[in-house]
């Protein structure tokens, strides 16, 4: 393998991140930086599968991607876990425990043993269509700093979250061909002026790019929020904030947002 001298941030997912599990938190898979060098501060993604299903591993390249810029994930489900029928009921009405049981988990778990890296104080939570729904309706959750709402949206027209987020929060949409697309469309013009938000659009789908090496463009884009919102590297905003080559835009996004120069995280890198 080519020898890598750049800083930690830039590394690949296929260098340096793997998943692994933990038998106190046995509903998890959790994915993380493989040797991670000594001292590096990581902070944690709570991540929601698609139909909510109990599969940990479903967006393995992706979050295999994430991880390997200094995050640590921990995603709802076992490895190869079931499907979950109450799926599509459970989008109108997200059952939020998985991800409440991360978030406990970690924020009593981090900073001691072989956690003594993982810095719970910056935690946002996410999710693929039913999951991002999952993490919604949790991030209400005074621990949670940051959103991400990955082809997803509130079913409920008139439900008053959206309306009352107060916390970042970025939408990837997959184009209108993404089955969501209406539903996050609809909420991001619904949240407040004054939050700090992003919204992008790929014309891919609603399965998006997850599947395809590193994540694709969505691991990219992916990775680059949680290293702006989580590790507060002013790299990754350019990616939200700037127009040429090697943003969003440049990577054929179509974006719109508001109040992100109210975003102030003290960078870890």
């Amino acid at each position: 393998m080519k020898a890598i001298t750049c800083a930690f941030a830039c590394l690949t997912a296929r260098a340096i991140a793997s998943w692994t599990t933990d038998a106190s938190l046995p509903s998890h898979v959790v994915y993380a930086p493989t040797n991670p060098p000594a001292g590096l501060k990581m902070p944690v993604l709570v991540w929601g599968q698609t139909g909510c299903t109990y599969n940990g591993r479903v967006f393995d390249a992706f979050l295999t991607e994430v991880a390997s810029h200094g995050i640590f994930i921990l995603s709802n489900g076992t490895p190869n876990g079931p499907g979950n029928p109450n799926g599509v009921a459970e989008t109108g009405s997200p059952n939020t425990t998985l991800h409440r049981a991360g978030i406990d988990w970690v924020t009593k778990t981090a900073g001691t043993g072989k956690y003594a890296g993982v810095d719970a104080s910056r935690l946002a939570v996410a999710g693929q269509s039913c999951g991002g729904m999952q993490a919604f309706f949790v991030s209400t959750d005074p621990r949670v700093t940051a959103i991400g709402i990955f082809n997803s949206g509130v079913i409920n027209a008139t439900d008053p979250l959206p309306s009352k987020t107060t916390k970042p929060i970025f939408y990837f949409l997959g184009g209108p061909t993404d089955i969501a697309y209406t539903n996050g469309e609809r909420d991001y013009t619904n949240l407040p002026a004054s939050t700090p938000k992003w919204k992008g659009n790929l014309n891919v789908g609603h399965m998006a790019t997850y599947s395809q090496a590193n994540g694709g463009k969505f691991g990219v884009a992916a990775s680059n929020w949680a290293k702006w919102l989580l590790r507060g590297n002013s790299t990754a905003a350019g990616y939200f904030t700037g127009t040429g080559p090697g943003t969003a835009v440049g990577d054929g996004w179509a974006t719109v947002s508001q109040s992100l120069d109210a975003i102030k995280v003290t960078s870890l890198d």
